[in-house]
Parts: structure tokens; sequence; C-alpha cells
């Protein structure tokens, strides 16, 4: 994975982060009517932030994350990791950035 790429994963990964807490944060409150109107826009700042790092979509930057979680457990590839992870493997890849 190039460097440029890596950075738009890495930027991603903080875009989603950020949604993660203010959807936390919503639904932290007791349930009301509104709560679909108000993610509707957390979900749209976070496509628009995934798409501003180049990916068409979440799917697209799911699986580029995916990849840099296995190139960053020394494999080169999430297919090499599939062939090669051990039990230890596997355990680190769930504490990695998900």
């Amino acid at each position: 994975m190039n460097r440029v790429i890596h950075l738009k994963v890495v930027e991603g990964r903080k875009a989603v982060d950020a949604y993660r807490e203010a959807h936390r944060q919503l639904h932290s409150k007791p349930w009301h009517r509104g709560i679909p109107e108000e993610h509707t826009p957390l979900l749209n700042d976070l496509l628009v932030k995934i798409k501003g790092q180049a990916f068409t979509s979440l799917g697209e930057f799911f699986d580029a994350s995916e990849e840099l979680n296995a190139k960053e457990l020394g494999f080169t590839s999430r297919n090499d990791f599939e062939a090669r992870a051990t039990e230890a493997d596997m355990n680190a890849l769930e504490g990695m950035w998900r």
C-alpha cells in the first residue's frame, strides 16, 4: 500500500471515529421521533469525508482499511493474511482499528 493511500485510510478512520462518537452521543439520549432525521446529517457528513479521501463508498474504505490492518501485522495483503494467519494474528487483528 503506497503512502498516499495509507494516509487516506488514516484520515478515513478519523472520520469514521468521529461519526461513531456523534452516533453514540445521539443515541445516549432517550429515543425520540427526530432520531432518524438527526442521524441522516451524521451519515451524510461521514460519506462526504470518506469521498474526500477518494473512496467511492464506505465498503471501499473498509476494504482498504482491512488491507492496511493486514499490512500493519506484517502480511503482504489481506489475501496473504487469510492464507497464513495464525490464531495469534487473528487475536492481534481483533485489537486493531475496525
